[in-house]
């Protein structure tokens, strides 16, 4: 049995603030250009001052990240009912409103579980905004997972006052095993990439504007002219450096995304985050005029079987990838996404207007 004072239950995952971290960087910050200063010769000042000057830079960063008040984010249980605070009170929801709580386990993680409302009557979801409705008329709780310490606690409390429910989680529609069927086409794009023929056009006209710099500069009447030429041609060469620098972060593994496209599903990957679906729980894919690319589940459990894919909420069922797709991506995407995709996947490729829909073939 509970005892009174320990109704209450909090589930915090408010940020902590990074002080010891802050102090750790400025210790060793001032420690290097110390160090440094302390040095009978030039270049070992200059490296301390500059290698000091990062780490004490971070750190002054970190207290200035510190000093601000974290923004709580908890979920709170008490012998009133549910409450989700992030900033503020976002929902409250009154025992008498549930007729059970349930706390699945995500699928595949024995650890992370999910707290799902099952609400008294139907017009529950007009008097409490911030859930998320899932299939059999229950509402998950967004933005937040539970340990299983934190998933017990939550099913004593919530036994107390509602009930508890045990809540499977709706599987995708029956079909062949993903290992068993083979891959018979797909497509990669670069997501972020660069159109190459943009590209090779302004180095066509840089070279241009290049040589005929140089040219005037070389056999061209003295006076003002040759040393505007060599102006114009230093700068040609530096724009040139800056725009193949930036087109080669495009590359780079920390700062690419990519959308891989078959006839068994997609994935999208970066370097922090990677989503991978089979085409049975999409019901519609669309690209937006301006690069947004959107996926719309089969059924509503879906945000309980992809905790993962939670931030890409959009509302009304819809999830969108965090980056859009570059020009060139846009194009590559058009031309092929309409052969990979099955029928059961709508598809359609719009402008500011409704989307178009495309027609295409069996796969």
């Amino acid at each position: 049995m509970i005892s009174p004072d320990s109704d209450r239950f909090v589930v915090s995952r408010t940020a902590g603030r990074h002080w010891i971290l802050a102090g750790v960087l400025l210790a060793v910050g001032a420690g290097i250009v110390w160090l440094g200063l302390s040095a009978s010769q030039q270049s070992p000042r200059v490296a301390g001052c500059v290698f000091g000057g990062g780490f004490v830079l971070l750190g002054l960063i970190l207290v200035a990240r510190s000093l601000p008040e974290p923004v709580v984010d908890e979920l709170v249980l008490d012998a009133s009912g549910i409450s989700r605070v992030v900033g503020g009170v976002v929902w409250a929801v009154r025992w008498g409103e549930l007729t059970a709580v349930a706390v699945p386990a995500e699928p595949g993680r024995a650890h992370s579980f999910r707290v799902v409302l099952e609400p008294v009557d139907a017009r529950f979801a007009e008097h409490h905004r911030g859930l998320t409705p899932v299939a059999g008329g229950g509402f998950l709780v967004p933005g937040i997972t539970l340990s299983a310490a934190e998933a017990g606690r939550v099913r004593e409390i919530s036994g107390k006052y509602a009930g508890i429910a045990e809540r499977p989680v709706t599987p995708v529609a029956p079909g062949p095993h993903r290992a068993s069927v083979p891959e018979l086409d797909h497509v990669s794009i670069h997501v972020n990439g660069w159109d190459r023929r943009k590209v090779l056009l302004f180095d066509f006209v840089m070279a241009v504007l290049g040589i005929g710099a140089y040219v005037a500069a070389e056999f061209g009447p003295a006076g003002f002219l040759p040393t505007g030429c060599r102006i114009v041609l230093g700068a040609v060469v530096v724009l040139l450096g800056v725009v193949h620098a930036f087109e080669f972060n495009s590359h780079k593994r920390q700062l690419r995304a990519d959308l891989r496209l078959s006839n068994l599903g997609f994935r999208w990957t970066t370097y922090t985050r990677k989503l991978e679906l089979g085409w049975r729980e999409v019901a519609e894919l669309r690209l937006l005029a301006d690069g947004n690319l959107e996926f719309r589940p089969v059924d509503l459990d879906f945000p309980l079987r992809h905790g993962d894919a939670e931030h890409f909420a959009r509302g009304a069922g819809w999830y969108r990838l965090p980056r859009r797709l570059s020009s060139a991506a846009m194009r590559r995407f058009a031309t092929r996404a309409p052969a990979l995709l099955p029928r059961e996947v709508a598809l359609t490729i719009g402008g500011g207007a409704p989307p178009t829909p495309i027609t295409r073939g069996a796969t």
